[in-house]
């Protein structure tokens, strides 16, 4: 397997050339001289030299490593105090390469709710969502609260088919229920494509436009491919979004971070706190929570991710002020746009499942990933 590794140090730069390193070269590290430097917050993930934020380059390479161990990763990249201290790349990708985010997505449009409800377009996650989703009024749904949906305890089913239907917001909205709501923790994509007509109808303006101008613009995020549904209308809020990793990592930085960019508080302190709470086991509102619940066994420290379909990560640590993004590979070219079709020779979809040998039509297994409670150890380490 070739991989491209980016490992910035003080005195020296080790860079294969795009997908060109060999064994030797990818397990190179120049190993700096000179005590750990204190550094102030960045903001512009500038590379930095893991020793300058006090990280032992090792610690840097063994998670990279561990990474890599799936053949199906597309990029990984580590920050530290909104540093990039490690990153490596794919044969044929690099840092200008496009991921996607598949159910990542959710953690984004999650935090638009509460900037709505921040700029009085919602009262706050207590509102019942009939009062938005007014088909909702007189039925089973009525008391379903904007807390509930957030928190995957709705009542919706785990094995709906939003996915594969035409105006996905209309099927959500009509999806009957399978449980009580509030009663357990169901994960439902469905549930998340809510989050679509809760932000049209109560902002005026479709959740990509609020997106953009909420989220992904004060980040310096240019160009984001947003997908919607068949219809070619309707904004996907429970997936999917295409961005270079560093702009996933700087969504990452700006939740550890408890909603604030560079003097700028873009999502309230408080919701932010309200999301990386347990509302289930392991699940507070749109991100999860890798614990002892979540792991089965306990963990040294609580990690936060967003989590996509094949192996797409946002991980942070905020206690540590450290971030991660792993992407699978992942090829789409800007002119065949962002509007889902799943027909046909014309298909367009976000394909991972090629990389990760898991598309319906694939034979043999899929590629299996890397361990994740050994990397979330393995990360925890560089913040001792």
């Amino acid at each position: 397997m070739n991989v491209t590794p980016v490992i910035v140090l003080a005195f020296s730069l080790t860079l294969g050339a795009c997908g060109g390193g060999s064994e030797s070269q990818e397990n190179s590290i120049t190993t700096a001289a000179q005590e750990p430097q204190t550094v102030p917050i960045g903001w512009s993930l500038e590379r930095k030299n893991p020793t300058e934020v006090g990280v032992e380059a090792p610690r840097v390479q063994a998670v990279l490593d561990h990474v890599f161990t799936d053949e199906a990763v597309q990029a990984a990249v580590l920050s530290k105090r909104g540093y990039v201290i490690g990153e490596r790349y794919a044969e044929g990708f690099d840092q200008q390469s496009r991921g996607t985010s598949w159910s990542v997505a959710k953690s984004f449009y999650g935090s638009l709710i509460g900037i709505a409800i921040n700029e009085g377009w919602l009262k706050s996650t207590d509102q019942k969502a009939s009062e938005i989703i007014t088909e909702w009024a007189n039925g089973d749904k009525a008391d379903i609260t904007i807390g509930d949906i957030l928190g995957m305890r709705s009542g919706y089913d785990p094995n709906d088919q939003v996915f594969f239907q035409n105006d996905q917001s209309a099927y959500s909205i009509a999806l009957d229920l399978t449980s009580e709501p509030n009663e357990a923790f169901a994960y439902s994509n469905a549930n998340s494509q809510l989050m679509e007509p809760l932000l049209r109808r109560a902002t005026g303006v479709s959740a990509h436009e609020y997106l953009t101008s909420k989220i992904l613009a004060p980040l310096g995020i240019e160009n984001a491919g947003l997908w919607l549904d068949n219809t070619g209308q309707q904004p996907m809020t429970y997936c999917c979004i295409d961005l270079v990793p560093d702009d996933f990592l700087r969504f990452g930085i700006l939740f550890s971070r408890g909603g604030e960019w560079d003097g700028d508080q873009l999502i309230p302190r408080e919701f932010v706190e309200d999301s990386l709470t347990a509302h289930s086991p392991y699940y507070g509102y749109q991100w999860w929570l890798l614990n002892e619940a979540f792991f089965g066994t306990p963990v040294t420290t609580e990690t936060f991710a967003a989590l996509g379909l094949n192996g797409q990560k946002i991980y942070i640590w905020p206690e540590t002020d450290i971030a991660m993004v792993v992407l699978t590979k992942y090829q789409h070219y800007e002119n065949q746009g962002y509007i889902l079709d799943l027909s046909g020779a014309n298909a367009n979809f976000p394909d991972t499942c090629t990389a990760r040998n898991s598309c319906p039509e694939s034979r043999g297994n899929p590629v299996p990933t890397f361990d994740e409670r050994d990397l979330v150890e393995l990360i925890s380490a560089i913040g001792d």
